[in-house]
């Protein structure tokens, strides 16, 4: 063989190379740019989350639980019951709960009903007196969200925790009324109001 197809070959041998040896640093810095960027994307993730947990801390911050009470919190839906915006972490509150009935009638009492009414009765009762509040819990992604509840956190003993859960279950929501600091009086006699819903009310 020729010096000359030698060098040939060795020239074309190189090239083939640099060529491969190009290609492979190309692609391992495409891998290391690929690589940078996901961990920078999973590092805003996880300060955007740690921020976020920062926020609704501080916006829904939570009253210690005395010994031998019960947490139990109390979904709001988008409709705020009872006292908007002003109840907070140590504030104390009454409970109602309300529901709508379906009465039983004869066919008499269904015609006269059917005149006025939509043949309904809406009920509520007092549930729970002088509960302490534990949290306020607000919607805190908007401003214009400030007053408006997600949920109500209260302190109560094992056995208001579990008349509550039923409550949850039957009833169609709850309202909230504010106490007074220093008024601690409980209605002795249970309260309960039920009346006809009339025809349209509601609507």
């Amino acid at each position: 063989m020729s010096t000359k197809k030698i060098w040939i070959i060795a020239i074309f041998t190189g090239f083939i190379a640099a060529i491969l040896l190009y290609s492979s640093l190309i692609s391992s810095s495409s891998s290391q740019e690929e690589e940078q960027e996901q961990q920078a994307l999973e590092q805003q993730a996880a300060e955007q989350a740690e921020e976020e947990a920062l926020t609704r801390q501080q916006v829904n911050p939570m009253d210690d639980i005395e010994q031998g009470m019960r947490a139990v919190s109390i979904p709001i839906d988008n409709t705020v019951h009872g006292v908007s915006g002003y109840i907070e972490p140590k504030s104390h509150v009454d409970i109602i709960a309300f529901e709508t009935l379906e009465p039983e009638m004869d066919d008499e009492d269904s015609e006269e009903i059917e005149v006025e009414t939509a043949g309904e009765e809406l009920s509520a009762e007092l549930l729970l007196q002088n509960v302490k509040v534990l949290a306020a819990g607000r919607a805190y992604d908007a401003e214009a969200d400030a007053l408006r509840y997600v949920q109500i956190t209260v302190e109560v003993t094992p056995e208001e925790g579990v008349l509550l859960s039923l409550a949850e279950k039957n009833a169609d929501g709850f309202y909230f009324m504010l106490r007074d600091e220093e008024d601690d009086s409980i209605e002795e006699e249970g309260v309960e109001i039920t009346r006809p819903i009339l025809r349209g009310e509601g609507q």
